[in-house]
């Protein structure tokens, strides 16, 4: 299931950096929508890290966020966002907005390019990115504009920066733990939904 929702990706056809308050001077997309003065949708050079919205942290960071492993076909390999800790590669450690479609780059210039978003299983990558003729304009950062705050910019897709969950694939040894987007018990076996915890995606390395 997780990897035919990848799959499509294939056949449904960075900015300059700037600090995430900077990036709001250009007008932002339909995209981001109700997410007030501090939404923006032109970044780059930043990394995730997920941050456990009911729970303790370690840090007012949240855990490292990578992109792992999720299939290949020919020509094509599949991504989603896995803790560092469960995938600890990071063959992609630049991500970057671009009018709100969102992408990986790995040091040799390849891109991870994300597809479209389905309630009950990870957002997904593909590379290469060209594969995705037409980039999906879906994610928004939000700033904390409250000075007395502070916190980290979000992550939103359509608009939203509640629904995303840290979720293990299995028991296994090896496991990824993933980000899956409002997760379903009916997910065909392709993450143990009772052990799901929302979080909130932190957006890292904008000033």
């Amino acid at each position: 299931m997780l990897f035919a929702a990848i799959l499509a990706l294939a056949s449904a056809s960075a900015a300059a950096a700037a600090p995430a308050l900077s990036a709001r001077q250009t007008p932002v997309g339909p995209q981001c929508a109700g997410l007030g003065p501090g939404a923006f949708d032109i970044a780059s050079n930043f990394t995730l890290a997920a941050w456990n919205a009911t729970g303790s942290n370690a840090n007012d960071t949240g855990v490292p966020l990578v992109l792992g492993q999720a299939g290949a076909v020919d020509g094509a390999e599949f991504k989603i966002l896995s803790t560092w800790a469960s995938f600890p590669y990071d063959d992609f450690p630049e991500l970057s907005l671009e009018h709100g479609a969102l992408s990986g780059t790995g040091p040799m210039g390849n891109v991870a390019a994300a597809g479209n978003v389905t309630a009950g299983i990870p957002p997904g990558f593909i590379v290469p990115g060209s594969s995705i003729e037409t980039p999906f304009q879906i994610y928004c950062g939000v700033a904390d504009t409250d000075p007395a705050h502070g916190g980290l910019p979000q992550l939103a897709v359509f608009g939203d920066t509640d629904s995303f969950s840290l979720c293990p694939a299995s028991h296994a040894p090896l496991a990824q733990t993933n980000v899956v987007y409002k997760p379903s018990a009916d997910n065909y076996g392709e993450y143990l939904f009772d052990e799901c915890y929302p979080v909130k995606l932190h957006i890292v390395g904008l000033y």
